[in-house]
């Protein structure tokens, strides 16, 4: 099973340009026109406005579920600081625990694996850029998996 939002990530980062150039706008307009409070608070809306899409921390995610080995790789839509490419990788036999976490509009991948020295948690994967499909689908071969071992 193979499932990307690779063109879902693509029309979030348009939106988020497109909303912050809307945003710029009116920034020059009242600048333009003397208006320096109605500027800085314009201003301030375009900052709450970045660092919002920041903490949302929506990825792009990448699930393959293929043969013995689970793969997902994930980055952030839109990093100011360089994008941090991110992957985990293992045989579906060590998976321990898999849960979609929800909580108001976010929804976070919890994975644990088995090892040699006990059980290992996965950093969470933020899945709120997906589908509702496509995270159910996720869910759906994750408890297969589970069920199978």
């Amino acid at each position: 099973m193979e499932i990307s939002n690779q063109k879902r990530s693509r029309k979030i980062k348009r939106a988020f340009y497109l909303g912050g150039l809307l945003l710029l706008i009116p920034i020059f307009i009242f600048y333009l026109m003397d208006m320096d409070v109605a500027a800085l608070v314009s201003g301030g809306v375009l900052v709450v406005f970045v660092f919002g899409f920041q903490f949302i921390g929506l990825n792009y995610v990448h699930y393959l579920s293929k043969g013995d080995l689970l793969q997902i790789r994930y980055y952030p839509i839109v990093s100011f600081f360089g994008k941090e490419y991110s992957s985990i990788e293992f045989h579906k036999k060590r998976l321990f625990k898999a849960e979609i976490k929800r909580s108001f509009l976010f929804q976070d991948l919890h994975l644990e694996i088995r090892t040699r020295e006990g059980i290992a948690e996965f950093p969470e994967v933020s899945l709120t850029a997906m589908s509702p499909d496509d995270i159910q689908s996720i869910e759906n071969d994750l408890d297969e998996i589970s069920h199978s071992k």
